[in-house]
């Protein structure tokens, strides 16, 4: 049987709560995802965490649920304080100050500039396009 992408397969609500069990990175309860996510049932909450559960995303145990690591396009998000960023993020933010921090020295050669430009525009919108479709999954 062919192994699909979580994001293929889950829903925006239930990657919303993967992804705040992610954040949490602890074992976590129902009430606590209903809160936090504003169900208006804790079982909408269950609902979702039995998903998850199915699907190898998450863990139940006696202490509540707990988030796998990710798999297939989820490997490719990185949460810092409770924000989705794209991987890609810091490579693109490395070469904007590369190009900076070369720009400034002396005897650099216009050809390396150049390609430095172009590789920090690629990667910036790369980013920028991962991350628009990624908050439209969420959506």
């Amino acid at each position: 049987m062919e192994e699909r992408d979580p994001i293929s397969i889950l829903a925006g609500t239930s990657l919303k709560v993967y992804l705040y069990l992610l954040s949490k990175n602890d074992y976590v309860g129902v009430r606590e995802v209903q809160r936090a996510l504003g169900f208006k049932s804790p079982s909408t909450a269950r609902h979702h965490l039995e998903r998850l559960t199915e699907l190898g995303l998450a863990r139940k145990s006696s202490m509540g649920y707990k988030a796998l690591p990710p798999k297939g396009l989820l490997k490719e998000v990185v949460i810092v304080k409770g924000r989705l960023l794209p991987r890609n993020l810091f490579l693109a933010g490395f070469l904007a100050g590369a190009l900076t921090v070369y720009s400034l020295l002396p005897g650099r050669d216009p050809a390396a500039i150049v390609i430095l430009l172009i590789a920090t525009i690629v990667q910036a919108y790369n980013t920028v396009r991962f991350y628009k479709s990624i908050k439209r999954m969420l959506s």
